[in-house]
C-alpha cells in the first residue's frame, strides 16, 4: 500500500510538494491554515473598477532556468502566458535622479561597469572605481557569510553599493544590504567570486554583461523584463495546482490550522485547532520557519534547532487605479526600484502594472469603459528598520511617491480606486551564516525519509526558486545522491 503523505502548507512549495508524491504513488492530503490557497499568489477584485482582478501578491515569474514555465506547460496553462511589453524596461530611482535599469546585471552588480546605462547611474567616478574590481584580488569581501554591503562595497565602491544594488535588495528582497547575506541572496554571484576571483566576470558569464546586438538594442535585458506571467492573474497557478492534486485523488483542505505534532513510532500524529488527530508515514512542512521550529521542538528537537532565524519583513503594498491619460507614455517604463534614502520618496519599489502587460491595459479598459485612459500602478512600502506608513495615510503617500517616480503630478481626483494589502510573513530576510546553516540542515534532513521541510526560506526568492527547488528532490528522488540537496539559487524577481 502507498505511504500517507501530510502536507501542512499551502503555499506554491506546499502545493508543489503534494503534487510530487502524488506523483510518485503516495496519498497526499494537504491542511492549509488560510481559507485560500496560494500563499503569496493571491488575487484582489477592485469594486471600483467593475471587480478588476489584479495580483495582491507576486505579479510574475522569472524565465531564467525556464522551469515555471515548464509547469505551467504541465498545467495546461501555456495559453495564459504573457510577456511584458517590450522595449520600456524597468527604472532605478537614487539621489541621481531616474535612470533606466542597466541591462545584463545580476543583484544590481553590472558586468560592463563603464557602459552608458551603468555610467547615467554612477557617473565617471562611480563607473570607473566599479571597472577596477576585476584586478583586486579574489579574497577581497569574500569571507564566508560576507553580507552583500560587504562584498559589493569592497570590490564595487559605495555607489554601485548604494545606487544599482540597495534597490534590488530592498525592492526585491525586502531586506537590509548590510544584514543580507551574499551566499543567501545571490549564490550564483558568491560561487563565481569563488571560482572567477570578480564579481563583473561573474556578472558578464551570466547576463552576457549587456553587450549591444546587432539592431543596436542590449542583449542583456533589465531583470524587470527577464519574467512571464499567467493572465489574467497569477492566482490561476495554486488554482490549477489544486485541481491537480484533487484529480489525482488528493485531499486538499483549508481553514485547518496544526497546532502540534509527534512522532510515534513511524508514523507523524499531527493535531488540528478543530480538535483531530491525523496520522501520516509522511510528513512535509511548507510554512514559515519559525512555525516549523516549533512544531518539531517536541517531535524533532535535533532538526527543529537546526533551523536558521529567518526574521519575518512586514511589506505593504497599495495599488492605485488611476484615469490618467500622462502615464501613457510610460515615463518610467515598466517600474521602477528605489534606493534606500532617495529625497523625497518613501516606496522602495513601483510597478507601472498597465504598461508592463497589455492585457492587464486591456481588462482595464473593459472595466472602466468610461476613463479616459485607465492606468494601474503598484507602490510597495516595508524598508528594514522603517515602520510601515499608517494604512489612513498611505494612498495620499502612495500618490506623491507615484508622481515623484513617474515624473507627472498624480491627485486624487484621478483615482478610481485602490487597494492597500499586506504581507506581513511573506518575505524573509536571511542573515550571515544563512546558507551554512541550511546546508547543515540539509544533511540532517537527508538521514529522514519521513520529513521533509520546503518554502522561500529555503529555496530563494522568487517562484522560479521555489520550482527548482521542487524539480531537484523530485530528481534526487528518482536518483538518489549521495550529497545533500542544496537549496536553489534565488533569482531577482520584480519588485514587491
Amino acid at each position: 500500500m502507498s505511504a500517507r503523505i501530510l502536507v501542512v502548507g499551502g503555499g506554491l512549495a506546499g502545493l508543489l510538494a503534494a503534487r510530487r508524491h502524488q506523483r510518485a504513488g503516495h496519498r497526499v492530503v494537504l491542511l492549509e491554515a488560510e481559507d485560500r490557497l496560494g500563499g503569496a499568489v493571491a488575487e484582489l477584485a477592485l469594486p471600483g473598477a467593475g471587480d478588476l482582478a489584479l495580483n495582491a501578491g507576486a505579479e510574475a515569474y522569472s524565465t531564467a532556468s525556464g522551469a515555471v514555465d515548464a509547469l505551467v506547460a504541465q498545467l495546461g496553462l501555456a495559453d495564459r502566458v504573457v510577456s511584458p511589453r517590450e522595449g520600456l524596461g524597468s527604472r532605478i530611482v537614487s539621489a541621481a535622479g531616474v535612470h533606466r535599469a542597466p541591462a545584463g546585471a545580476l543583484l544590481g552588480v553590472p558586468g560592463r561597469p563603464l557602459a552608458a546605462d551603468v555610467r547615467a547611474v554612477l557617473g565617471w567616478p562611480g563607473a570607473l572605481r566599479a571597472a577596477l574590481e576585476p584586478l583586486l584580488p579574489a579574497r577581497v569581501g569574500a569571507r564566508p557569510g560576507a553580507t552583500v554591503a560587504e562584498t559589493v562595497g569592497r570590490r564595487m565602491g559605495r555607489r554601485v553599493l548604494e545606487r544599482l544594488v540597495a534597490p534590488i535588495v530592498g525592492g526585491v528582497h525586502s531586506a537590509d544590504a548590510a544584514e543580507l547575506e551574499l551566499a543567501a541572496a545571490s549564490p550564483q554571484l558568491a560561487t563565481g567570486l569563488f571560482e572567477h576571483g570578480s564579481l563583473v566576470r561573474t556578472v558578464r558569464r551570466l547576463r552576457g554583461g549587456g553587450r549591444r546586438g546587432d539592431a543596436g538594442r542590449t542583449a542583456g535585458a533589465s531583470a524587470g523584463t527577464r519574467v512571464h506571467a499567467l493572465a489574467p492573474t497569477m492566482a490561476a497557478l495554486p488554482a490549477a495546482l489544486r485541481e491537480d492534486l484533487l484529480a489525482g485523488g488528493g485531499i486538499v483542505r483549508t481553514g485547518v490550522e496544526v497546532t502540534g505534532l509527534d512522532r510515534e513510532g513511524e508514523l507523524w500524529r499531527v493535531r488540528t485547532a478543530r480538535g483531530e488527530q491525523l496520522e501520516a508515514g509522511g510528513l512535509v512542512l511548507a510554512c514559515p520557519p519559525d512555525t516549523a521550529r516549533a512544531l518539531l521542538a517536541g517531535a524533532a528537537p535535533e532538526i527543529a534547532e537546526a533551523i536558521p532565524e529567518t526574521p519575518s519583513a512586514a511589506v505593504r503594498l497599495v495599488a492605485l487605479v488611476l484615469d490618467a491619460p500622462a502615464l501613457d507614455s510610460h515615463p518610467s517604463g515598466t517600474g521602477a526600484l528605489v534606493a534606500p534614502g532617495t529625497p523625497g520618496i518613501r516606496a522602495k519599489a513601483l510597478t507601472h502594472a498597465s504598461a508592463k502587460w497589455e492585457h492587464v491595459e486591456r481588462a482595464l479598459r473593459e472595466a472602466l469603459p468610461s476613463a479616459a485612459s485607465p492606468h494601474l500602478v503598484r507602490l510597495s512600502y516595508g524598508r528594514p528598520g522603517e515602520q510601515l506608513p499608517g494604512r489612513e495615510e498611505i494612498v495620499d503617500l502612495a500618490l506623491a511617491d507615484a508622481s515623484a517616480i513617474l515624473r507627472t503630478p498624480l491627485t486624487r481626483s484621478r483615482l478610481a480606486d485602490w487597494a492597500v494589502i499586506d504581507w506581513d510573513r511573506a518575505m524573509r530576510r536571511p542573515r550571515p551564516g544563512h546558507r551554512a546553516a541550511l546546508d547543515a540542515l540539509a544533511s540532517l534532513l537527508e538521514a529522514r525519509e519521513d520529513l521533509e521541510l520546503v518554502g522561500s526560506w529555503r529555496a530563494g526568492t522568487g517562484l522560479d526558486a521555489i520550482v527548482r527547488a521542487d524539480d531537484a528532490r523530485a530528481a534526487a528522488a528518482q536518483a538518489p545522491q549521495t550529497t545533500p540537496i542544496s537549496p536553489t539559487a534565488p533569482t531577482e524577481g520584480t519588485p514587491r
